[in-house]
């Protein structure tokens, strides 16, 4: 995929799961936790959280990409 080692694959998809799931909690927590009011957040259906988390897991996979092709290391996509 793009060049990468099969070690920067699995860091990059550990990532942008990861930020997928904390994306889709942050966002969907509020309704459980009985949140009156947030700038129309609560109002979203289940599928737009999602799919709102979805960009950021994304953005993560771009970034991702992008540590690995620039950062000091070809197996990581920290960027130090």
């Amino acid at each position: 995929m793009l060049g990468l080692s099969m070690e920067a694959v699995r860091d990059v998809a550990e990532r942008s799961v990861r930020t997928f799931v904390q994306t889709f909690l942050a966002m969907y927590a509020p309704v459980v936790l009985g949140a009156s009011s947030l700038g129309g957040l609560l109002s979203l259906s289940t599928a737009d959280k999602a799919a709102t988390a979805g960009i950021a897991a994304v953005f993560t996979v771009v970034m991702g990409v992008l540590g690995v092709k620039a950062g000091s290391s070809e197996d990581d996509a920290s960027v130090r």
